[in-house]
């Protein structure tokens, strides 16, 4: 009988949105009333519950860190915030009769609207899309299938361990892994996957960054004048993207290439709907930095007030290092900028708040860091430690497409002349303006505004200024080294393109008001402005679905160019995806959640392995996924045992499998039609009694429960 995976998904995708209520919404209602930061208990309830969800990303991660070790007392302090909520909501209820003469505001359900609008998105973009015994996943697996394998580790045990090294002498998880974390206390509510949990989440991160919009807005844009249209054009803007669909169409007529994501012809500066399909972990930290630093904008009335304001503060710093290290480290990189300019205005109150909660960060986060930055040994890529290996490093940013200006003569000529640095030194503005188009005008007619003195420079517009210069700075100067992409270099740029939404909103609402721009501009200005909007939306559309349809046109062989996502070759990926999950989903009824379960480390197409397995693995990727936690000493005998029994193992390694699952913990082996060992007639695949088989599949117990 045929499964229907997509039905599943979208169910209990939605169960884990409404069980991430829990956790992601009501603690942060009663941490605001418990606080009263923003004077949260002064404010009419729709603005309480904007408040909620960004209030609880910032507080609730690093408190589920610190907790989480003790299940009993995490269980008990989340219950007593549904009982606090509980009272909250009967005194809201009662006064249920003054609420109704206020009205619901149109602009409130304008936003309902658009929350059910990025759940539809998010969810259909995510989950596993089923043609009868074909299944394809999105292209957005090739990075939820190492988290999906955090957040079911998460769920097992806080802290988390890492899944790619589990079984005997497992090793603590080195990974910014606290949305993982949060995320996957839904599993333990209800009855969802953590990859399902994950999904949910992402409906929750848009929910906190549409919130954040609307928090600046009003708390640090100070724009009380038509706020609630203006958060409406902010959050409609987020389906805003830069010029990346010219580049994208430039590749695919001249060189056939289709990307499956359009942000990968360049060092991307991510669409916001791209950051949070792929990152949301990104998102959320930057979404916690930013509380942080408004909860200390706030001016306190009483000295208790401002406690709380550095405690809130302090803890959400210390959850945005959880969320993203990287994030994280760009935004320290501004305040490290900004103290000193703070402290010439003799801005002491700001200085002082932030030194205090930073400390309080560093207090509250010191376990975290020190798991994060325990002694590693990566092997004989980083010459057997990982001791020499850098955070960062100083480098130009690329330009991949520079090798395509070589067929111009005046590019050849000026490369000779000024060298390849320089080259790339130049090409700076040009890719800036392709990955920002509507943003960088938006940001140019900012500068324009404060040069005529239309625009003032407050301390809130310095702020946001400093922002925008620290994530250029990072974005062309330093690149990350810890993986082979530019990570930092991506991620650097959401405090950038936060600030030029907010003044694009803002932009756009004066253009709205009295169809001109209140800081200058033409009439042939606001043309452009909406010809590079369109081509940014469209552009936001055609990722979206290329996300979703990448898979699916490689398995129909609509595509020129090689798969880039580690697919299989076969062209048979929809029918082996739905065998693999198939045998996961079999295998998760049996199983208890600690059990290990043994697939091919160097698997051709180790994705479905991850997204669906729920279970760790003695060795989950090449060499242990050591990057992640672990030393490769201790790896390197798992090599030498584990590898050869998929491939062409031997007599005596055959016979010695038992004994080597037992060794390392392994429940259950599991080969599919890839292995070279399944081609192999006389091999342990076809000589031992299968617990699941299908066409492409085939799990055996090993070890002490072995057949």
């Amino acid at each position: 009988m045929i499964q229907n995976f997509t039905a599943a998904d979208i169910i209990r995708s939605i169960e884990a949105f409404l069980l991430l209520t829990l956790i992601l919404f009501v603690p942060g209602y009663v941490i605001g009333w418990l606080s009263n930061v923003f004077r949260f208990r002064e404010r009419r309830f729709a603005l309480q519950a904007v408040l909620s969800t960004p209030l609880a990303v910032a507080v609730v991660p690093i408190l589920i860190f610190l907790v989480g070790r003790y299940p009993k007392a995490l269980w008990t302090l989340l219950g007593a915030s549904w009982l606090g909520f509980a009272f909250l909501s009967l005194q809201i209820w009662k006064r249920r009769r003054q609420i109704r003469a206020h009205g619901v505001p149109r602009g409130v359900w304008i936003g309902s609207a658009l929350v059910l609008f990025w759940a539809f998105l998010a969810i259909g973009s995510l989950v596993d899309l089923q043609f009868k015994d074909r299944l394809y996943f999105s292209s957005t697996a090739f990075d939820y299938s190492t988290r999906t394998a955090f957040a079911a580790a998460a769920a097992r045990s806080i802290p988390p361990m890492n899944p790619f090294f589990a079984g005997n002498s497992p090793a603590f998880l080195r990974y910014h892994y606290f949305w993982m974390m949060v995320c996957s206390l839904a599993t333990h509510l209800g009855n969802v996957s953590p990859r399902q949990a994950l999904f949910g989440g992402t409906v929750w991160a848009g929910i906190a960054l549409m919130s954040l919009i609307v928090i600046s807005l009003k708390f640090f844009m100070h724009a009380g004048e038509h706020l609630a249209r203006k958060a409406l054009i902010g959050c409609s803007l987020l389906l805003v993207t830069g010029l990346d669909l010219l580049p994208t169409a430039f590749l695919y007529v001249h060189l056939h290439i289709v990307h499956a994501d359009m942000e990968w012809w360049d060092e991307q500066i991510t669409s916001w709907v791209d950051a949070l399909l792929w990152t949301p972990h990104h998102v959320m930290s930057f979404v916690a930095c930013m509380i942080g630093l408004l909860v200390l904008r706030q001016r306190a009335s009483t000295r208790v007030q401002r406690v709380f304001s550095i405690l809130i503060a302090g803890l959400a710093f210390a959850s945005a290092a959880g969320l993203s290290v990287l994030v994280c480290f760009s935004f320290a990189f501004f305040v490290v900028l900004w103290l000193p300019f703070a402290a010439y205005r003799r801005w002491w109150e700001d200085v002082t708040g932030l030194l205090v909660a930073g400390a309080v960060a560093l207090f509250v986060a010191l376990p975290y860091l020190s798991i994060l930055m325990g002694p590693s040994s990566t092997g004989p890529s980083s010459n057997g430690s990982g001791s020499d290996v850098h955070f960062v490093a100083l480098a130009i940013r690329d330009f991949p497409m520079k090798g395509d200006l070589a067929y111009f003569d005046l590019y050849a000529i000026i490369q000779m002349v000024v060298g390849p640095f320089f080259i790339l030194l130049l090409l700076l503005p040009v890719s800036y303006f392709f990955e920002l188009g509507f943003y960088f005008i938006a940001g140019a007619l900012r500068i324009r505004g404060i040069r005529n003195g239309s625009v003032r420079m407050t301390l809130e517009e310095a702020t946001g200024w400093m922002m925008v210069g620290a994530s250029f700075l990072i974005g062309s100067f330093l690149r990350s080294t810890t993986l082979g992409s530019n990570d930092l270099g991506w991620r650097c740029f959401l405090q950038a393109q936060f600030m030029l939404l907010l003044w694009a909103a803002i932009l756009v609402d004066d253009w709205w008001s009295s169809r001109r721009f209140a800081i200058g501009g033409s009439r042939a200005m606001a043309v452009s402005l909406v010809l590079l909007a369109a081509i940014g939306l469209a552009g936001t559309m055609y990722q979206v679905f290329m996300l979703r349809a990448y898979p699916i046109f490689h398995d129909e062989e609509k595509l020129t160019s090689e798969p880039v996502l580690g697919l299989d070759r076969d062209r048979r990926l929809g029918e082996r995806t739905y065998a693999l999950r198939s045998i996961y989903e079999s295998l998760g009824a049996i199983l208890p959640p600690d059990a290990i379960v043994q697939y091919n480390p160097d698997a051709p197409m180790v994705i479905p392995h991850q997204l669906y397995s729920g279970r760790g693995a003695a060795m989950g990727q090449q060499r242990c996924g050591i990057v992640f936690g672990g030393d490769f000493p201790r790896c390197e005998s798992r090599m030498k045992s584990i590898e050869p029994l998929f491939g062409n193992p031997s007599q005596a390694e055959i016979a010695g499998l038992d004994s080597t699952c037992r060794e390392y913990g392994i429940n259950v082996m599991l080969v599919d039609d890839l292995d070279p060992v399944w081609r192999r007639p006389n091999s342990w695949v076809w000589t031992r009694k299968p617990l699941l088989t299908n066409e492409h599949v085939r799990a055996f117990f090993c070890g002490d429960r072995s057949q």
